[in-house]
């Protein structure tokens, strides 16, 4: 009998404790609980703008782009690429040298998580991160789920968890993606290739069982939850691979993580993968022609020409400063934010043309931020000025920013039509050009087409993209 009440006693106080962290934790997995978390916090409508890097083991091969996982596997189909002809020639058939091969080579000798956040602060950026975890099955994390990951094997090195410590001891918000739900179907193994041994199960994950393989899914998104604490989660398509119900369990862990860590977090997702009430649209190398009233992202690489590189290649181009900084003002303009990926090489080194670039992006934005940053769309987005240039408009405040995609020139009457009286909240008081030593304020007249001014003798500030303030009172 004492044993019966000493049992149930037990059975109770378990109960308890379970009722009692069920009662704190805020969010339920379920859509009805989950609708409840803002979806878009105000800092990252503030932010605008972000820097991450698609580095791992598919930098070791370079070629063509990041999803050398899967297409060295394949003579047909992907035979326009010539992944698989080329993998053959240069390091052996299937059955001689598996993407696992290519592990020990990926050593990231000069990885320097402080000289990327660096870089990173230098762009301008207020966001910053990883790929987490690519379609590959490799984790650049250390993790207990797989034992492939970049602490283990590789570099050898948690390279989350060094960058998350340098990129938020910098002031900026932590970001990291996740793109392994493709993972189970990316790849089907043959037999007699290299990756047919149990031994890579977790890796190749689609010789795994399905369950297995889900549970290890919500595993590793947790733990990336947990563990690093990112402000942003990041989620590459196929989740509609990904049942409801975990994608709810997971929803749920990571807002609750951060609500007891004090953060407002946002989740990205494409196409109709979630609700657009638990999360952040993500446009990938495009953004939307209009204005959007839900506030959205877009991620762009740095890489561009035919391939669309998002891992480093050998002999990728990049675009250029101007693309990107008009890239931004374009996105910024329509209620967007984005997000902006470099490559780095399998030694950890981040290119030297790359670093160019952004140093040239930062210099921009350091100089004109004032006119990204903490902004909200104008009344309408963009406008041909009198002059034929494209001019898209920002607003903080009662100031309104009017940024020119090109020089303008000097003493001409400039007008524009969508500055009317009727859209501005009080009096124009000064028209000035950004960008100077010393700013050179514009003559103006508010007529009732529009404003016009004129730009007094001034060098170009800067040809990336040129920005007056128009300030109202």
């Amino acid at each position: 009998m004492k044993l019966k009440l000493f049992l149930f006693l037990l059975l109770a106080i378990g109960v308890g404790k379970q009722a009692v962290a069920q009662s704190t934790e805020k969010y339920q997995p379920n859509w009805e609980s989950l609708y409840k978390h803002q979806s878009v916090p105000e800092w990252l409508r503030d932010a605008k703008f972000g820097i991450y890097t698609h580095w791992g083991v598919y930098s070791v091969p370079a070629y063509n782009n990041e999803h050398y996982y899967r297409t060295m596997h394949h003579n047909e189909g992907y035979s326009k690429h010539g992944t698989y002809q080329r993998h053959c020639a240069l390091y052996g058939d299937l059955s001689e040298f598996g993407y696992h091969d290519f592990i020990p080579l990926f050593k990231g000798e000069n990885f320097n998580a402080d000289e990327w956040a660096d870089l990173y602060i230098k762009s301008g950026a207020r966001f910053a991160g990883i790929v987490a975890e690519h379609h590959d099955g490799f984790a650049m994390w250390d993790s207990e789920f797989t034992p492939f990951n970049a602490k283990n094997m590789g570099p050898e090195k948690d390279v989350v968890g060094l960058l998350e410590k340098a990129i938020k001891k910098r002031g900026m918000k932590f970001f990291a993606s996740l793109h392994h739900s493709f993972n189970y179907t990316a790849l089907e193994i043959k037999e007699g290739w290299a990756a047919d041994n149990p031994k890579y199960e977790k890796l190749y994950g689609s010789m795994m069982e399905r369950d297995a393989w889900l549970e290890m899914w919500l595993n590793k998104c947790n733990e990336v939850a947990d563990k690093y604490h990112p402000d942003i989660m990041y989620f590459d398509a196929w989740l509609d691979d990904i049942p409801e119900a975990y994608i709810q369990k997971y929803l749920a862990h990571y807002f609750n993580e951060a609500a007891a860590n004090g953060q407002e977090v946002a989740v990205t997702y494409k196409g109709e993968d979630l609700p657009r009430e638990v999360g952040m649209l993500d446009h990938e190398n495009k953004n939307p022609d209009e204005f959007v009233m839900e506030p959205w992202l877009c991620d762009y690489s740095i890489g561009t020409g035919i391939s669309y590189a998002w891992g480093y290649t050998e002999g990728m181009q990049n675009r250029t400063p101007k693309q990107i900084v008009q890239t931004l003002v374009d996105v910024v303009s329509k209620n967007g934010q984005m997000l902006l990926n470099l490559s780095p090489m399998a030694d950890g080194t981040i290119p030297q043309d790359q670093k160019n670039v952004i140093h040239r992006v930062g210099r921009w934005m350091w100089s004109h931020g004032e006119a990204i940053y903490e902004t909200r769309p104008f009344a309408v987005p963009h406008e041909i000025s009198s002059d034929g240039i494209d001019v898209f408009y920002t607003t903080k405040g009662k100031n309104i920013y009017a940024i020119f995609y090109e020089w303008p020139g000097l003493n001409t009457p400039i007008k524009l039509k969508e500055v009317l009286p009727g859209r501005i909240n009080g009096e124009v008081k000064a028209v000035t050009l950004l960008g100077l030593k010393k700013l050179d304020t514009c003559t103006f007249s508010m007529e009732k087409d529009g404003l016009e001014f004129s730009i007094p003798k001034a060098r170009i500030p800067d040809d990336l993209a040129i920005v007056f303030r128009i300030e109202v009172e």
